[in-house]
């Protein structure tokens, strides 16, 4: 707890029904069902100074969604404004904004305000929460929506400290920075990795890309929309239609992963191949970009760049990861120096410590940082037994091919369960020990048989890169979906006691 401030007391003003810790697509779905539902007293907790979560924190040069938009836009809310299907983060950032205006979430987000703890007050069935300028609030629901890629990684490697020249991650990216006539190392060979290097090497006079495990990159099919036809009842119709069928191959490629099929895993390896044969023919090139792992065992990508890019004159590839820095340079795992100007961290995020330093204390003090230092584990995702009144927004094991298809389910069980609270009475929800220890067993069970533990990698699925999987579902979206409206249900467990507080009646 931030016991600088702990003396600080909530007034009247900041007593809340629900208050959101995030204002990225999570919180901002969160809010506006909640608002849908009757509930208005809700905060929006939102360290930085305007809403998107990543989609505002990402801006380097070519980022994009690599879920198809018509998949990976709201359902309720499809938007028009698509310059393409793979819509650029700028335009994900200006419709997140226009969503929030139009279902008036905005007004209930408290910018540049970052939770310092938020401590379970069992005889009073609240959250009190402070922030870390000292302000103190009591809240009777809390939803975590903090997102898994908001830490950023970069490597700590020797002499990090000793480069003189420019380096940053991509979530750091500034329109200030210059690439021209400069040499440049980018490090990473995941999604971020395929979308900046092709700039990089479109914009340097020389660049190095280190790829210590590559990914399998499949052709981008681009549709590009024209603003004239974005009106028209055909645009939203076709919308509809390409949700759909991209909705069914993802789907599949589920099918494949969860349990592990190898027949058509071997089928999506043979279509990647027909592609990585006609883009790349360097025998050296080839070695280093071709995946020594299942299809699925990390997360396919889709680019039409990426490989052009690796084959320009200015640009060496090197199949190795980053040891140290020099004044002057970068050195890889064989010792090999390279002279650069800049270095850009494309490598990802600390998905394993996704609260990143944030206290939440349940029933006896518990906090759930300790409680997870083993294994992250949820309900569905959404509720951790011994923290009533708590729900999370992406927690463990609820990614997969669209984020916001899972957000949407997460989205439903909260609103129900807060709604069904409001009319019976309940003082509390949560899930009794028994139903959570045997639904993540399933779980693991489940994941176990899957591509992602017998696929040949390691990846931040995993807890410690090659342990239980804790990031994804496994299964397909539309047994998320059943599981929700039936079984997740279920498990609820409601406590209806004649103390309920009177600070938010």
């Amino acid at each position: 707890m931030n016991t600088a401030n702990a003396a600080s007391k909530p007034d009247a003003s900041r007593s809340y029904d629900v208050a959101i810790i995030g204002a990225g697509l999570g919180g901002l779905i969160t809010a506006a069902k909640l608002k849908q539902a009757g509930i208005d007293r809700i905060v929006v907790f939102e360290r930085a100074d305007d809403l998107g979560g990543v989609w505002r924190a990402n801006r380097y040069p070519n980022v994009a969604c690599d879920t198809p938009i018509d998949l990976y836009a709201i359902s309720f809310f499809l938007g028009r404004n698509w310059s393409t299907n793979f819509a650029p983060g700028n335009e994900i950032w200006a419709y997140l904004n226009e969503f929030a205006d139009h279902y008036d979430v905005r007004p209930s987000i408290e910018f540049r305000t970052e939770v310092a703890s938020a401590i379970w007050d069992d005889d009073k069935a609240l959250w009190a929460i402070e922030t870390k300028d000292g302000r103190a609030y009591t809240s009777r629901f809390l939803v975590w929506a903090g997102g898994l890629l908001s830490r950023p990684v970069v490597p700590n490697v020797l002499g990090k400290d000793l480069f003189k020249g420019e380096m940053l991650h991509t979530t750091a990216w500034s329109d200030k920075i210059s690439l021209e006539g400069k040499s440049v190392a980018v490090v990473g060979g995941g999604a971020t990795a395929i979308q900046v290097t092709p700039y990089a090497a479109g914009h340097a006079k020389k660049a190095y890309v280190f790829v210590r495990t590559p990914s399998y990159v499949l052709p981008r099919p681009d549709l590009f929309f024209a603003v004239e036809d974005r009106e028209s009842p055909e645009f939203a119709a076709g919308q509809n239609e390409r949700r759909e069928e991209w909705f069914r191959l993802f789907e599949k490629i589920a099918e494949a992963r969860f349990p592990m099929n190898s027949e058509l895993i071997a089928q999506q390896e043979g279509e990647w191949r027909k592609h990585f044969d006609k883009e790349i023919h360097d025998p050296s090139l080839r070695e280093i970009l071709t995946p020594n792992y299942r299809f699925g065992c990390k997360r396919p990508l889709f680019s039409n760049d990426y490989y052009p890019a690796m084959r320009r004159p200015n640009v060496e590839v090197i199949g190795s990861g980053v040891t140290a820095l020099t004044e002057s340079g970068i050195v890889d795992q064989d010792g090999k120096s390279y002279p650069v100007d800049a270095i850009i961290w494309a490598t990802g995020f600390d998905t394993a410590h996704m609260l990143g330093g944030l206290e939440i204390a349940g029933r006896g003090g518990q906090t759930l940082e300790v409680f997870w230092r083993e294994l992250p584990q949820a309900y569905y995702g959404t509720l951790v037994k011994g923290f009533p009144n708590l729900f999370l927004i992406n927690g463990p094991n609820v990614s997969g091919a669209s984020a916001t298809d899972f957000i949407e389910g997460q989205v439903t069980l909260i609103v129900e369960a807060i709604t069904s609270m409001a009319e019976s009475g309940a003082r509390t929800v949560e899930v009794s020990d028994e139903i959570y220890d045997a639904y993540n067993r399933d779980i693991q069970r489940r994941a176990s048989d899957s591509v992602l533990v017998l696929g040949n990698c390691s990846s931040w699925y995993r807890a410690g890169g090659d342990g239980a999987v804790f990031t994804h579902w496994p299964g397909t979206i539309e047994l998320f979906r059943a599981k929700i409206k039936g079984d997740a249900r279920a498990g609820l467990a409601f406590d209806v006691n004649e103390k309920a507080t009177e600070e938010t009646s």
